[in-house]
């Protein structure tokens, strides 16, 4: 698995106004330079003036390849074994509890890797923790927002609990993303239902959504009423 911690947990407006400030303060360097050196053209401080300027210059050419060697250095990917083995096997065994301490764990170790808060969303997903699987699921999108499995997961959620216009824009995302996923139909039968909703062509409601899945007997909490999942997902 490959990460970015640097640019990951990186303000990028600050860093272009960073950049910013280096390039003003080169021009203006640049202009102070030049017009001190004509100011000290012809008279006796001229030579050493001159001495000065170009031994400034070069520092100030030598910090700045520095710092640009010592930015993309780090911000060149970091491969990290996958951190999710143990809650893999916990929750393929059925010890939900398990599954979500170690994925908690590997989420706060790793908080800037959009999959740790993926695998933490869709196991409150299992255990019907609809809020905590919503909240974790839009983590997961916010920090990778290329990652399509999260956009269907949520809008699976949303429209499982509210409308097919709530799920919209997150199918639409995810196929965007991923036209090829083997759920493209029933993700497309959602949006194109979306769709006769805003206009009025069908109602807004529970017909036509999936059964509700019954609660794992070893949920670590008791599981929230009203959800569902889509079909082929009623299992973890």
């Amino acid at each position: 698995m490959n990460t970015r911690p640097i640019l990951d947990n990186m303000n990028l407006p600050l860093l272009g106004m960073a950049v910013m400030t280096i390039l003003v303060a080169f021009v203006f360097a640049l202009a102070g330079t030049a017009y001190v050196l004509r100011k000290a053209r012809g008279t006796p401080q001229e030579t050493k003036i001159r001495f000065w300027a170009k031994v400034g210059w070069v520092a100030f050419a030598v910090y700045i390849v520095g710092y640009m060697g010592y930015f993309y250095k780090k911000a060149e990917p970091v491969v990290i074994a996958y951190p999710f083995t143990d809650g893999d096997k916990a929750l393929a065994s059925g010890h939900y509890k398990d599954a979500l301490d170690d994925y908690k764990s590997v989420a706060a170790k790793y908080p800037t890797l959009g999959v740790a808060h993926y695998k933490l969303g869709m196991l409150y997903r299992v255990v019907k923790q609809v809020d905590g699987s919503i909240a974790e699921l839009k983590k997961a999108i916010d920090l990778d927002p290329t990652f399509a499995p999260a956009y269907f997961a949520l809008g699976s959620i949303l429209w499982t609990r509210g409308t097919a216009m709530d799920a919209q824009p997150y199918f639409e995302k995810g196929l965007t993303l991923d036209p090829k996923t083997r759920q493209r139909a029933f993700f497309q039968q959602i949006i194109d239902r979306a769709k006769k909703e805003k206009a009025g062509l069908i109602k807004p409601g529970d017909s036509g959504r999936p059964l509700l899945s019954q609660p794992s007997p070893s949920s670590p909490v008791a599981p929230a009423s009203g959800t569902a999942l889509p079909p082929g997902e009623n299992k973890p």
